[in-house]
């Protein structure tokens, strides 16, 4: 146990050194303009004009070999400075590759000698682009060029060494635009917001506020519409990186991932998170550490970070989409107006519906205005001849009454109860027809039956026709 508490106490005392140690001064032979990178095998490199310095246990410096059959001192002074906004970095196992910002020369740096992958020109034309490789194949699209902002995607054919423009199969173009958040990944470049002049202002150099992606196998663009507006960055800054697969942005206090395969946006905000970083370089990823350039008090630091500080952070997270929410009592109100004018309308279509109806229910015969007391055994007969059409002698003689009596008595109930009903209905109604009328069964001629002469319908509530489609 006294062991234990001894290496605690040891441990505690040199945090700070272990801290500190994660900020690596630059060589100061090191020039004020420089390349960062990370070479073969995640080697920090920092390239000049004429020196590679390449940090492994120390900083070592290399003198910077040229092809002089592409790569003259000419040419070298004309792509100068080397920095990160003039050169866009990237490496793999073998050479880092340096594009040209705008388009035109691109350089490969194998072990300390320089030389160039195309043969093309300083173009100048596609400045701040989103700048990404695809199967090998390196890629610009829009940037900024000649006073126009550029919509189209350009590519470096390795076969010629010149640039290709590519020409989409989608009648949908995005604006042009530079400084657009990019990333590529399954195919696709997802492109948000980035910066351009709207030409029904005079503004100049506004953010935009849409995203869409480019399919790289179809060719098309297809739009993902707006972006929410409560996104802290819609414009790209050279401190990015791809962390986990997601397109990251590392700012003073703060480090920002957008996972476009999940339409979300993190972020993560603490004052001081990447304290003095340089967002003019870029940040980089190496087993789970950000590895970035810082200045302090005149001097410039190689700053190691590990990701799992990150973890100490409560993120924000947004969705990039912007799904416009219709307020609650916006909602309310439009329903309200909308059942207003739907109720004004029902009641004109109920009021033509009824017009020339005969109607019934438990207790009276309707038409238009007036109305009129029936009984029970009356509705009921009513009620089975608009179900039915007919109704025969024994059937009615059960309505009117449930005594046995003898068959004239029956029919003399029965022609009193058909013209009492009859009545009923001629003063109602006002018409000269009878409403039932008995006639010769065609089946047994010995036989009454009773029809019903005119339509009739039972009556409907407004209630329940209000809510009928």
């Amino acid at each position: 146990m006294k062991k234990f508490f001894k290496v605690f106490v040891i441990g505690i005392f040199f945090m700070p050194f272990c801290l500190s140690g994660q900020d690596i001064l630059l060589p100061s032979s090191l020039p004020s303009e420089y390349v960062f990178s990370l070479g073969p095998n995640g080697v920090p490199t920092l390239i000049t004009q004429n020196k590679v310095f390449r940090l492994k246990k120390e900083w070592t410096q290399a003198s910077l070999e040229t092809d002089s059959l592409k790569l003259g001192p000419g040419l070298i002074k004309a792509i100068s400075p080397f920095n990160n906004e003039r050169f866009i970095p990237f490496y793999n196992s073998e050479e880092t590759t340096l594009a040209l910002c705008g388009g035109g020369h691109v350089l490969s740096l194998n072990q300390n000698l320089l030389s160039r992958t195309d043969d093309s020109v300083i173009q100048r034309n596609q400045l701040k682009a989103s700048t990404f490789f695809y199967k090998d194949r390196l890629y610009m699209y829009g940037g900024y060029g000649f006073w126009t902002f550029k919509n189209y995607l350009t590519y470096l054919d390795n076969q010629t060494g010149q640039w290709e423009i590519v020409l989409p199969k989608s009648k949908y173009i995005p604006p042009g635009r530079w400084r657009a958040v990019a990333h590529s990944f399954n195919d696709r470049l997802y492109v948000l917001g980035g910066r351009h002049n709207p030409p029904e202002s005079n503004q100049k150099d506004v953010i935009l506020n849409d995203h869409f992606y480019f399919d790289l196998k179809t060719q098309q663009f297809i739009n993902l519409g707006q972006i929410n507006p409560k996104l802290p960055l819609r414009s790209y800054v050279i401190s990015n990186a791809i962390i986990n697969g997601k397109k990251a942005y590392f700012q003073n206090d703060s480090a920002i991932f957008f996972d476009f395969q999940k339409d979300t946006f993190t972020s993560y905000q603490k004052e001081g998170l990447f304290n003095n970083i340089n967002t003019k370089k870029p940040v980089f990823e190496l087993n789970d550490t950000l590895f970035f350039i810082k200045k302090k008090d005149q001097s410039e630091f190689l700053s190691k970070l590990p990701l799992s500080v990150l973890n100490t952070i409560t993120p924000e997270l947004y969705q990039i989409s912007y799904k416009k929410t219709i307020p609650f009592q916006l909602f309310l109100t439009l329903f309200v107006v909308l059942f207003i004018c739907w109720t004004a309308y029902k009641l004109f279509v109920f009021k033509d519906f009824l017009k020339g109806l005969v109607l019934y229910d438990e207790n009276r015969i309707y038409f238009e205005d007036k109305y009129a007391i029936l009984s029970p055994e009356q509705i009921s007969a009513i009620k089975t001849l608009h179900l039915h059409g007919q109704l025969t002698s024994f059937e009615l003689n059960e309505i009117i009454s449930p005594k046995k009596f003898v068959k004239s008595h029956f029919t003399a109930l029965r022609t009193d109860f058909i013209k009492e009903v009859n009545e009923i209905y001629k003063n109602v109604t006002g018409t000269k027809l009878n409403l039932i009328e008995e006639v010769k069964d065609p089946k047994d001629k010995r036989y009454k039956i009773y029809k019903i002469t005119q339509q009739l319908s039972p009556k409907e509530s407004f209630v329940s026709f209000l809510f009928r489609l």
